[in-house]
């Protein structure tokens, strides 16, 4: 439970403010469409692109495998999607708070985001090292 938690926490923070411009924010998604102006146009920009897309239904695709019981699975697709959207929001939170900055970093999207991926990463820690409940059969009984 904890680990979906973590993954909801995480998109719903690719859609807060993570970038400041006078009183204009951005989300996650409103930045890269600015990668151009960062000079990650070409191949490296659309990799990067696609990969961040790609988070929320793999994010999606872990909250499922979770409900229909595929722990494993969505425990090592969640700390996939946690390693990227954590390492992205930690590298902006740390870029961020300058609050004097015409242009800046907001705190909002990517500490959100980074707060997720922590549990998100958690959660499925907890299930890959967690012990298999197997059935115990008594002798001469059912289990």
């Amino acid at each position: 439970m904890l680990g979906v938690i973590g993954l909801v926490t995480a998109v719903v923070g690719f859609f807060l403010p993570w970038l400041r411009s006078g009183t204009v924010t951005r989300t996650s998604y409103e930045v890269l469409a600015l990668r151009g102006f960062a000079g990650l146009s070409g191949v490296p920009g659309e990799v990067v692109r696609g990969v961040w897309v790609a988070l929320t239904p793999l994010a999606v695709c872990c909250v499922v495998l979770w409900a229909v019981r595929f722990h494993r699975i969505a425990a090592w697709l969640a700390l996939v999607f946690g390693t990227i959207a954590g390492t992205v929001a930690a590298l902006a939170a740390v870029q961020g708070g300058n609050e004097a900055a015409l242009v800046g970093i907001s705190l909002t999207g990517p500490v959100t985001t980074l707060g997720g991926a922590v549990l998100g990463i958690a959660g499925a820690i907890t299930v890959l090292t967690a012990k298999s409940r197997t059935a115990i059969s008594t002798p001469g009984g059912a289990p």
